[in-house]
Parts: structure tokens; C-alpha cells; sequence
């Protein structure tokens, strides 16, 4: 019945309540949506939970979709958040991990160089959150993923020139968040410690 239905006609009787239109929607796009998801997380298991969370959210979302303007960006920018979020469960991980290799001889200093190193990185995250689902991506991809600006065109369908523009606006955002933000904290934190080594002298 809904075979050759558009996205946003079927958005529309999804809205209604229909559950055929909620499974063409499935039929149509859940390879699609798999794909894209597989391609930046180079895991089966993530693209999955990825694919069924992007779908599961449309149908708890339903109600609203007859006022979307734009059904497949709203799809796709659905999948960008998703996987944006999964890259930086990953990439913090990853961050930890070389943080508890590095321990050794280093022990003394630990505790005070890993509040620097998370303080810092809570400011790079929140600047990275505000930037848009696609520039997020982006961002994320390539300082992250050490993705080429070929490699992101390629697979976000993009032209290589969108890409860059896209990437030095993001890092442009970046930077003058942390030049904005970073320095007062910096001083409370150098403050903290100069009081915490009055304390236990």
C-alpha cells in the first residue's frame, strides 16, 4: 500500500498513527540508516542499536512528524546525534585508557595532571555540543576518527569544499569558546591547588 510512498508522506500517516506506514518507513530505510551508521562506527553491533534507537525514536515521536518540514534531514540528523554520541563515548574511552597506561613512574603527579587533562576536555566536549548535528559530525570525524575531508565527502554525500567549509567554521566555533571560556576556570583550578597544598603543609 505505501510501497512507493515518499518519506514525508509516509511521516505523515506515521503521525496518524499508522503502523504500515511506520513499517514501510522501516522496509525502505533501516539499510540505509544501518549503513551510514556502520560506515562511521565500524561496528555491527553500534550500527545496530544505532538503527533500531533512530526508528525506535520516530515512533515515540510520531505525533510531531506531520509538522516536519524536511523528512529525510530529519532522519539523517536523527543518525549524525546518535552517531556523534557513540564517538565520543568511544573517543573518551580510548582518552582513559592511555591515561591509565601512562601511570608508572608517573604516579606522584597523576592526580593533578588528570584534573587539568579532564577539566580541559570538559571544555572541548561542551564546545563540540554546541556546534550543529552535521558540523558535530564532522569535527568529530575527522579530529577524532582522523577521517580525510574525501573520506567525510564521501560518505555524508558531500562536496570535498562543503566539508572544509563545514570543518573551519567548527574548529573557528571551537576556539572561541575556549578562548571565551577556558581562562577564568583555569584560574580557579590553579587557585584550588595553591590552597590545597597550603592545607597540608
Amino acid at each position: 500500500m505505501f510501497a512507493n510512498s515518499s518519506m514525508s508522506d509516509l511521516f505523515n500517516e506515521i503521525a496518524l498513527g499508522n503502523e504500515a506506514a511506520y513499517e514501510q518507513l522501516f522496509i525502505q530505510y533501516r539499510t540505509k540508516i544501518y549503513s551510514v551508521a556502520f560506515k562511521f562506527t565500524k561496528s555491527v553491533c553500534a550500527a545496530e542499536d544505532i538503527t533500531q534507537d533512530v526508528f525506535i525514536a520516530i515512533w515515540k515521536a510520531r505525533t510531531k512528524l506531520s509538522a516536519v518540514e524536511d523528512a529525510e534531514a530529519y532522519m539523517y540528523t536523527a543518525v549524525y546525534n546518535r552517531v556523534s554520541k557513540y564517538l565520543k563515548k568511544e573517543s573518551n574511552t580510548a582518552r582513559i585508557l592511555a591515561q591509565a597506561l601512562q601511570v608508572g613512574n608517573r604516579y606522584s603527579n597523576l592526580t593533578e595532571e588528570m584534573v587539568y587533562a579532564n577539566e580541559s576536555q570538559k571544555f572541548i566536549n561542551k564546545a563540540i555540543e554546541k556546534l550543529s548535528p552535521q558540523k558535530k559530525l564532522i569535527y568529530q570525524l575527522n579530529r577524532q576518527q582522523g577521517k580525510s575531508y574525501d573520506e567525510i565527502a564521501e560518505a555524508l554525500h558531500l562536496s570535498t569544499n562543503t566539508v572544509k567549509t563545514h570543518m573551519l567554521k567548527a574548529v573557528k566555533s571551537v576556539r572561541y569558546y575556549l578562548k571565551k571560556n577556558i581562562l577564568l576556570p583555569g584560574i580557579l583550578l590553579c587557585t584550588l591547588f595553591q590552597v590545597c597544598l597550603n592545607v597540608y603543609r
